[in-house]
């Protein structure tokens, strides 16, 4: 017996351990996810597109699709050795030699056949799609086609580059490094920051009499940078209340002369999906970390659980049964949140949340009542004595349990608004009226009703009493098991009015403690009709 008691022991820790396993393995997925399609891939202006070893595209980002005028259809599984324009090849064929590959230049398109002007980064990348891990390569695009031919009509001439620029949806003008005047400003500048042709940059844009520390002129100048260098960067504009993303770099002028290009493209409403993007990241972070906490609370509990090997037997073997359900139901709502987590609308992840509070709280409350037994059982039990107020503990109850009972509809009648002091057992006095509410709602039908009860009242012997009762229009206990529920050797339940799963050591536990305080307790039941339960705390 003892060899196989061990060997129960042994699987419940097992067990314990793959589902702990499991939700670290949730967690990280979860990052994973988080950081693949993040804002990062899916919003940044650079086209991102993800192949095998093989040069199969697997995925690319919408900014990808946008820059080559085609559907996601269209490229998935395309062979990029069929591009039809070769002199981007070389680039992708690169990683199969493990090596980095570069582009810049003219490009035909293969599908809408359009000519752009792109610049392209790729090297090897190992990524992960449909659970396995991909070693491949990644690729950078970047539509260079406005400032290509931007640059080229102002080696062409003004007149032109006005009329070119102003027909492109950014912001650019032109600075002369040698006095940071403003040379060129097109009619998108125009609109955004005004008439500023022949003006100092600083002083009109910063307001400011010297030249800015972190003024891109002045360290492009500095470090000698040559023409055809391009940097970017972001920047916030307080008076428009506009986010841009900055090109900027050193173009030869009309007249020759070495002058600052830069152009703004409005990222606004790209920043304004990032930040609601993070801030439902964050409040689906902060759920799940609640939920994980609470699982974690659920497994130390468990394994505190020390005790004999007969009670020990027990236990596990209600844990096996009753514990399984809802634990289950947060492992499948996770497992479906991770799944479909972009699919998903913030509602929506808040829904699947939502009855998870059920689930956790019924697992919660299993292993509180096994504990209890536990050490009720093995002589572990401290029985404190404290001057109590019993309200309290009725209002933390009903806290606990309101999901539950908001969730059955039911109508809930408190008359305990007297206040009574007790010398009591506060864990104890806990226990009795946790398990009280627990089974009223249990076993009570939706839209059914509760009744709280405390007065003071003459009990057994004469003696003074506060009693405390709850009562339900909910199924009822039949005589004959009326008597069975009190078998601490064979535990006794029934299936709740939803479902709900019950082990019969809750009602053991109320005696148990009650009988602790010297008091005692009265059930008045008959089957579909209601129960009433009382509980007596004398009076010292």
């Amino acid at each position: 017996m003892k060899i196989l008691n061990n060997k129960k022991i042994k699987t419940l820790e097992e067990e314990n351990k793959r589902l702990h396993d499991e939700l670290q393995l949730i967690k990280s997925d979860f990052k994973l996810l988080y950081k693949r399609y993040s804002e990062i891939f899916h919003g940044i202006p650079i086209g991102v597109l993800l192949f095998d070893e093989h040069l199969k595209v697997i995925e690319t980002n919408k900014t990808f699709l946008e820059i080559f005028n085609i559907e996601q259809t269209e490229i998935i599984n395309f062979n990029l050795a069929e591009i039809s324009d070769k002199r981007i090849l070389p680039a992708f064929l690169q990683i199969k030699k493990g090596f980095e590959g570069f582009y810049d230049g003219e490009y035909r398109t293969t599908f809408k056949k359009l000519n752009l002007y792109i610049s392209v980064h790729t090297k090897p990348f190992s990524f992960e799609y449909e659970d396995k891990i991909i070693n491949g390569g990644i690729a950078l695009f970047k539509d260079v086609t406005e400032h290509t031919l931007a640059e080229s009509a102002v080696n062409k001439s003004y007149d032109t580059f006005q009329r070119v620029t102003d027909n492109v949806n950014a912001v650019i003008y032109v600075i002369n490094p040698a006095n940071y005047k403003i040379l060129f400003m097109n009619s998108k500048a125009d609109k955004v920051f005004g008439e500023k042709v022949g003006k100092i940059c600083y002083k009109e844009f910063f307001n400011r009499t010297s030249s800015c520390e972190t003024c891109q002129v002045k360290i492009l100048k500095e470090n000698n940078t040559p023409i055809g260098i391009f940097s970017e960067t972001e920047y916030f504009e307080e008076h428009t209340q506009q986010w841009f993303q900055l090109s900027y770099g050193f173009i030869e002028w009309i007249d020759n002369k070495k002058v600052m290009l830069l152009t703004s493209i409005d990222i606004t409403d790209v920043k304004k999906t990032q930040k609601e993007f993070i801030q439902q990241s964050k409040e689906f972070e902060d759920a799940l970390q609640k939920l994980t906490h609470q699982n974690e609370q659920i497994n130390k509990q468990s394994e505190e659980l020390k005790v004999s090997g007969a009670i020990k037997d027990t236990m596990f073997s209600i844990i096996a049964h009753d514990l399984r359900g809802p634990v289950g139901n947060i492992t499948t709502a996770l497992d479906i949140i991770r799944d479909d987590i972009y699919e998903l609308s913030k509602d929506e992840i808040l829904e699947i949340i939502k009855p998870l509070r059920n689930s956790a709280g019924a697992a919660y409350n299993l292993l509180v009542n096994l504990l209890f037994w536990a050490k009720n059982e093995s002589g572990e039990t401290f029985f404190i004595k404290d001057e109590i107020l019993l309200n309290d503990i009725i209002d933390d109850v009903l806290i606990l349990f309101g999901p539950n009972i908001e969730t059955k509809n039911i109508n809930l009648t408190d008359n305990t608004d007297k206040e009574y002091f007790i010398s009591a057992d506060e864990h104890m006095v806990n226990t009795i009226i946790r398990n009280l509410v627990s089974n009223a709602v249990k076993y009570t039908k939706e839209t059914g009703n509760i009744i709280l009860d405390t007065k003071e009242t003459t009990g057994k012997n004469g003696k003074q009493f506060v009693k405390f009762s709850v009562e339900d229009d909910g199924i009822g206990i039949s005589e004959e098991n009326i008597s069975k529920i009190f078998n601490s050797k064979e535990f006794f339940s029934t299936y709740g009015t939803n479902k709900e799963k019950g082990t019969g050591i809750g009602i053991i536990l109320i005696k148990d403690f009650i009988e602790k305080h010297k008091g005692y307790l009265e059930i008045e039941s008959e089957s579909n009709k209601g129960t009433k339960i009382s509980v007596f705390f004398p009076l010292d």
